[in-house]
């Protein structure tokens, strides 16, 4: 047998969980629980945990039980700092397979076993949330301000080194290019530009980079600012599945030679 990582949950918790769990459909027999209508399983996902419990008709101690069991597997199997929709589906698929079979008796009562996908994807949107709020936060905090500098000098000092001031208009602010136009001579900088100057194109990939808080040249900068091997790393995790090897390095050598 092919070992999948796959650890059994503690007997006294399964135990403990399915007894409680099944208290109040004691005297029902074969009564299942239907999956929410969609409206209102997006309203459980972002909602409270005592919403999803009113839902599953459970008790707390029975519900603590049963979303560590899925915790302590989901750490194993699944990536946790990445929404339901962006987990591989095969290694998915394979996570709710022991899910079912581990709480088989528990998940009689809901037709599907949709609470496993209820609780994960709320678990699993939360913690992705949290972390790349915090992310952007952090990005916001390292862009380079824009400060005036301020000289302080005696009013005989400004007279002699300062030239006299103008009769007409200031002139127009230059434009700077931070890289180097792409073949087609492009206008402004945008991140989906500089992304097609990548060899191979990565432009397709410019709604992800959104998602991880890059979308302007002053966030590229912070990135360029990294070392080499933290850009990889950087990348391999945030967009694992998305880019392959060569387009990581490919995008690597191409901030490293940003001006």
């Amino acid at each position: 047998m092919v070992s999948t990582g796959m650890k059994p949950a503690p007997v006294d918790s399964v135990s403990r969980m399915q007894r409680h769990g099944n208290e109040s459909a004691a005297d029902d027999g074969h009564f299942t629980i239907p999956r929410p209508m969609p409206a209102d399983f997006r309203k459980l996902v972002s909602g409270s945990q005592e919403n999803i419990i009113r839902a599953m008709d459970i008790s707390q101690p029975a519900f603590e039980s049963f979303k560590k069991i899925l915790r302590d597997q989901a750490v194993m199997m699944l990536d946790c700092e990445r929404f339901l929709h962006e987990q591989v589906p095969d290694i998915w698929v394979v996570y709710l397979d022991w899910a079912r079979e581990e709480l088989a008796s528990f998940l009689s009562r809901y037709s599907d076993a949709w609470p496993v996908e209820l609780y994960m994807e709320h678990y699993l949107s939360k913690k992705t949330y949290a972390k790349r709020h915090a992310f952007r936060a952090k990005m916001s905090r390292l862009r380079p301000a824009l400060k005036t500098a301020r000289v302080k000098s005696s009013a005989s000092e400004r007279d002699v080194s300062l030239p006299p001031a103008p009769g007409g208009p200031p002139p127009p602010y230059e434009e700077h290019d931070f890289v180097q136009p792409d073949a087609a001579g492009g206008g402004g900088f945008t991140v989906e530009n500089f992304l097609k100057t990548v060899n191979p194109d990565l432009s397709h990939l410019f709604s992800a980079f959104e998602v991880l808080g890059i979308s302007s040249e002053a966030d590229l900068v912070v990135v360029r600012s990294w070392a080499p091997a933290v850009r990889k790393d950087f990348f391999e995790r945030e967009l694992m599945g998305r880019m392959s090897a060569l387009q990581i390095q490919a995008l690597n050598v191409k901030l490293g030679e940003m001006n």
